[in-house]
């Protein structure tokens, strides 16, 4: 127990500046599976310290609350016993000592994977404070089976013969192996072997993501699966539909490409963390012409900015295209429930095939998306307030709006039949149309107003539907659809950034949600046993945490010689 205890504080302790820059490259041996090296990890620390985000947390009771945890006090007392053999606090230590490092997993001889963790400090009095630090922490562990070796400068300590550590100079080795201790060590003193910077796969990843990043690292997706005897093929049939629809373009780049890399950036006002694969795209596109979007094209359109936007997601998918040729990508045994959908959906489309007439004509953009919804038409207002969402897709022709507001129609009277035979004592509605800006909108329309002070929460849903410039759109907020309707009018950026997939959330717009459902969230949470203080507390976390960030964004492009993701974040 003290054994693994003494390793894991060591290694903690060392992996907390764990990631660096491009001059450890050529010290590190080639042949890693996955590597990754940092720059400035320390500087980017001291900015989370000062950050408004982190004051306002350690003054919020959930802090208070979790400093009286007896588990949460023995890490801050862990954490003033490492802070008194180094002489400084975690923060200062970490702008000292995290200048640059790299991280690498590499297989042995045996095909198990190792780590080699090495990083380089600001100067001889760091490294002194780690090896003392170090020294203490196996003093206080009372480990018998340390071995100690000194060459010059040189320092080396083994753990259990499993863990190996080497100090010299600005520089610290965290090995699990001897061979690859000596291996870096060899490479830091200028007589290692062919270093990681002449590794091609590592080449491939620096030219493909070039410039300075906080980090830089890739998966060397061939020599994993060449380790493990398991090929990454090309994903021919699938036996799953919805990976098919979401992941089939991806999978098959994924299965010839050298790596998977991956760079991370922050600054005071966001992150992005961007991940790329190398492949054909001309000829991925020639089988998954429906899933890939053109790169020289700017792919699936912009979520539209409507005032009150809480989120949304957008995809390029052309559907008739994946629906004409299920059989070529989707196994056998699938087919028999495509046949019941067919069966099932002929009903809302009289005299119409579905994979002839129905699926074809909904073009290549679907749109998913909710905003803040008023209730200025009624008197009253829902108890629990949800927002708007609204469901766009482009149309193959203008003219099949016709096909799908027949739909719209068909589903709203079976909606006003289901909520009288469950008792909603949801008042009736009546089939009208409004005109905005020229565009007619067919919606429902209340014989009276409704005028409770907490409606079912059923009023949320106002269905409505239109057709404008080229594309469906189908909402349950009357106003969202007049917003929609004014914003897709408006011509696309066509020099906008291509994207194949892109998911975006506005956080602050969320609070708004918070704020008008305070009192029904402060019950729901009084009901699971919290105090009222409690249950007040954690809103008004949630209200801060939603108001300081601005913007969740998850994408994907197509580009012409592979296929990259992005995450990123924005914040206040």
């Amino acid at each position: 127990m003290q054994i693994r205890l003494i390793t894991t504080l060591v290694v903690c302790t060392i992996s907390l500046g764990s990631f660096a820059a491009q001059s450890l490259s050529q010290t590190m041996p080639k042949g890693a599976i996955g590597y990754v090296e940092f720059n400035g990890l320390g500087n980017k620390l001291f900015q989370l310290r000062d950050s408004d985000s982190l004051k306002t947390f350690l003054t919020t009771p959930q802090y208070k609350q979790l400093v009286t945890n007896p588990e949460f006090n023995k890490v801050l007392a862990g954490k003033a016993m490492v802070e008194g053999v180094l002489g400084m606090d975690l923060w200062t230590a970490a702008d000292k000592l995290l200048n640059e490092a790299t991280l690498g997993v590499y297989p042995d001889n045996g095909g198990e994977l190792k780590p080699l963790l090495m990083f380089r400090m600001h100067g001889e009095e760091a490294l002194t404070k780690v090896v003392n630090m170090v020294n203490a922490l196996i003093t206080l562990a009372d480990n018998e089976n340390v071995k100690r070796q000194k060459k010059g400068e040189l320092q080396i300590i083994s753990l259990d013969e499993s863990v190996f550590l080497a100090f010299q100079k600005d520089w610290v080795v965290v090995a699990a192996s001897r061979d690859l201790l000596d291996q870096a060590i060899a490479g830091l003193s200028g007589r290692g072997a062919k270093s990681m910077a002449e590794d091609l796969v590592y080449k491939k990843v620096k030219n493909k993501m070039p410039g300075k990043h906080l980090a830089r690292g890739f998966f060397n997706l061939p020599a994993y699966a060449k380790l493990y005897n398991q090929p990454i093929e090309s994903p021919g049939k699938m036996s799953d539909g919805g990976a098919s629809f979401f992941f089939h373009g991806i999978i098959e780049l994924a299965a010839g490409s050298p790596y998977l890399g991956l760079t991370l950036d922050t600054n005071k006002s966001g992150f992005s963390l961007v991940g790329a694969i190398e492949g054909d795209v001309n000829a991925a596109r020639k089988k998954y012409g429906w899933f890939l979007s053109d790169p020289t094209i700017p792919g699936t359109r912009d979520i539209p900015q409507v005032p009150g936007l809480m989120g949304g997601i957008t995809l390029h998918r052309n559907i008739g295209d994946w629906y004409k040729n299920r059989e070529d990508i989707l196994e056998e045994h699938l087919m028999a429930g495509f046949d019941q959908f067919e069966s099932e959906i002929g009903n809302l489309f009289p005299n119409q095939d579905v994979g002839e007439d129905i699926m074809p004509a909904i073009g290549s953009t679907i749109t998913l998306m909710a905003a803040k919804q008023t209730f200025e038409h009624f008197d009253g207002e829902p108890g629990i307030k949800l927002p708007g969402f609204a469901l766009i897709f482009d149309l193959d022709k203008p003219e099949n709006g016709g096909l799908f507001q027949l739909v719209f129609q068909t589903v709203v009277t079976i909606l006003n039949i289901t909520a009288a035979e469950q008792g909603l004592n949801r008042i009736p509605s009546v089939m009208t149309a409004v005109v905005h800006k020229g565009i007619p909108i067919n919606t429902v329309q209340f014989l009276k107003k409704p005028k409770d002070k907490r409606l079912d929460i059923s009023y949320n849903f106002m269905p409505c539907a239109t057709t404008v410039n080229g594309r469906f759109v189908f909402c349950t907020s009357l106003n969202l659809c007049k917003a929609l309707v004014e914003e897709l009018a408006k011509p696309q950026d066509k020099t906008r950034v291509n994207r194949n997939f892109n998911f975006e959330l506005f956080p602050s717009a969320l609070s708004d949600l918070v704020k008008v459902n305070r009192s029904t969230l402060v019950a729901q949470r009084i009901q699971e046993g919290k105090t009222i203080e409690q249950a007040r507390g954690e809103i008004d976390l949630m209200d801060r945490l939603l108001q300081y960030m601005k913007l969740f964004r998850l994408s994907t492009s197509v580009k012409k010689d592979g296929f990259q993701l992005q995450f990123s974040g924005q914040w206040k």
